[in-house]
């Protein structure tokens, strides 16, 4: 039936008002299902278990020659990254497939991609939290450099800046690349793995390399530079990691935090030991081959005695071995000017009192110190003199503490006291006051006698904290009250007197 040119125009407008509400409609569900998906994603992130219940898989990035973070031997993941994993996935039901992802920035363009679900060990960054999420922080990894010149040898730590005029290797995507990049004094040469950063600083290309403590340490021990020197980088950032997760499943973040939660100090501690604690081969004993010298009869007796030579150089190879790596051990973990614990160690040594203290239902204390008139003396009489005096200080804060007590170089002219006894304000009061008197003291320095004052400030557990950040800053907090009350004085924390 033909229509009208009137009856056409009518269809036409009822199709077309048709149209538009369908389009209104599927706009409305549109933005419905939006807000339904976010429900159920916050709903997730909060509440983990609906999620885990769609996933029966985690994919783990495996970067190459990360000895012994993490590595893949035949079709078996190894390494701390590893065990710590296992530890914090071991109440979820899913299982953990760990996957080579390449060189480093291969991996972090793979969790970019979603070619991996997670990477390990990982340093935030705001570029890198455009497309990944993290998890909070599991471990701290010192960065350290190496150097084959002897003109540049350091025991103990550096500053970046001590690296100008100099090509330095690093592995491209690292975090600390752009920091080494923006010191213009700096040239960097990007590689992709620490094997490659090495031949290069073999074969003169490099003045230094530069790679975590954990990986230069490990590739030092299987593949041995002699003439090398290894030093901690002070100050540089990155030093915390965290497990990156893609940006899409933030319910696994919640999940592994929960994970991270359950392990222990002491578990924890217990990994890195294991994977940290580098046994070398044992030398016989002079005794265990006089007693085969004995049973062997003279025919034998030229090789024994070959055998008693090598045996004596290779014992004195493993215990010069061995005493390179306590050094190292101790670089790590202890400030090189004053030799007191610095602040990856005081970590630790907090983080253990916490869960003792916490168990055990005991309060105890944290001070936080600042020398004042420090400046002032680096300023009129030298670095030199101001370096003397901060052994001194440092010594004299030693000496009137207990053996039980802890107290470590925070940084700068700053120092942090941990007082594990001390379960009332009158103690933590009476340890603070005697260091103001005594620390007060002049001190003779080269023959000149200097004077400094300190400010400080206490925490209790767990009025004012109930981690080792919350009691930090509020110690922080209350030295910095004092510092403004006229200095050479103790602060409470939550004190405003």
């Amino acid at each position: 039936m033909l229509l009208t040119h009137r009856q056409y125009s009518t269809k036409i407008r009822a199709i077309a008002v048709e149209g538009k509400t369908l389009k209104r409609a599927l706009g409305i569900a549109s933005v419905i299902f939006a807000v339904y998906s976010a429900f159920l994603s916050c709903s997730y992130a909060s509440q983990p278990e609906g999620w885990l219940e769609d996933y029966d898989k985690i994919r783990v990035g495996v970067p190459e020659q990360l000895e012994p973070l993490v590595s893949i031997e035949g079709d078996k993941a190894k390494g701390l990254d590893v065990d710590l994993v296992n530890q914090f996935t071991r109440g979820l039901s899913i299982d953990v497939v760990w996957k080579p992802c390449g060189h480093w920035q291969e991996c972090l363009d793979a969790l970019k991609n979603k070619d991996i679900d997670v990477l390990t060990s990982v340093s935030y960054s705001v570029e890198r939290n455009q497309f990944m999420d993290f998890t909070q922080s599991y471990w701290s990894m010192p960065w350290a450099v190496v150097s084959l010149d002897n003109m540049r040898k350091s025991d103990g730590s550096v500053a970046l800046e001590q690296l100008n005029n100099s090509k330095v290797g690093v592995v491209k995507g690292y975090s600390i690349e752009p920091e080494l990049s923006q010191l213009s004094s700096i040239h960097t040469l990007p590689v992709n793995n620490i094997r490659e950063g090495m031949n290069l600083l073999r074969n003169g290309v490099i003045d230094y390399y530069v790679d975590s403590l954990p990986v230069l340490v490990n590739e030092l021990q299987i593949r041995p530079v002699p003439g090398s020197s290894l030093s901690v980088i002070d100050k540089a950032e990155g030093e915390a990691l965290y497990l990156a997760v893609r940006d899409d499943w933030q319910p696994l973040v919640t999940a592994l935090n929960r994970g991270i939660d359950s392990v222990t100090v002491s578990e924890r501690n217990k990994l890195k030991n294991k994977w940290y604690g580098f046994e070398l081969e044992r030398g016989w004993s002079n005794e265990e081959l006089l007693g085969v010298l004995a049973k062997a009869g003279s025919i034998v007796l030229l090789i024994i005695v070959g055998f008693v030579i090598w045996n004596s150089r290779l014992r004195k190879e493993i215990k010069l071995r061995k005493a390179a790596e306590r050094r190292i051990r101790h670089i790590a973990t202890h400030d090189e000017l004053t030799g007191l614990p610095n602040r990856n160690l005081m970590q630790d040594r907090l983080e253990q009192v916490l869960s003792q203290n916490e168990r055990a239902g005991k309060p105890f204390a944290v001070l936080f110190l600042d020398l004042d008139g420090f400046k002032k003396i680096n300023d009129d009489h030298g670095h030199n003199y101001g370096d003397e005096l901060l052994i001194h200080a440092a010594h004299r804060m030693g000496s009137l503490l207990r053996r039980s007590d802890t107290v470590c170089r925070h940084g700068g002219d700053e120092f942090v006291i941990i007082l594990p006894t001390a379960n009332n304000v009158g103690s933590a009061l009476a340890v603070s006051r005697k260091l103001v008197v005594q620390l007060a003291k002049p001190y003779k320095i080269k023959k000149k006698s200097l004077e400094i004052s300190v400010s400080i400030g206490i925490a209790i557990y767990p009025k004012h904290g109930v981690n080792a950040e919350e009691l930090l800053r509020s110690a922080d907090k209350a030295m910095y009250r004092a510092k403004a009350a006229g200095k050479n004085d103790v602060r409470l924390a939550g004190d405003d007197g």
